[in-house]
């Protein structure tokens, strides 16, 4: 039997193996975490202290953390990257 593919493990990785050997990735995606909501609502808005206050410490992660789990169901549909991969947009 092919030591590749023994015990359900499937072929290597090419993603793995540029970070392995520490190759610079392109197209990573943009980091919209600290600026989400800014970029998406009206500067109107953010004029009152309060509304600020509040889309920047509650309404800002809940949404962060609804697109990276959009992005972990396309990682997990998609049959060409493994499943532990993060680099997607």
């Amino acid at each position: 039997m092919n030591y590749l593919t023994e015990k359900r493990k499937g072929y290597p990785s090419l993603y793995k193996a540029t970070y392995e050997s520490d190759w610079e990735l392109k197209n990573l995606g943009y980091d919209y975490g600290s600026n989400l909501m800014s970029k998406m609502l009206s500067s109107y808005m953010f004029r009152n202290e309060r509304l600020r206050q509040f889309i920047d410490e509650h309404l800002s992660p809940i949404m962060v953390y609804f697109i990276n789990k959009v992005k972990y169901l396309r990682i997990y549909y998609n049959f060409a990257v493994p499943k532990d991969y993060e680099k997607i947009n």
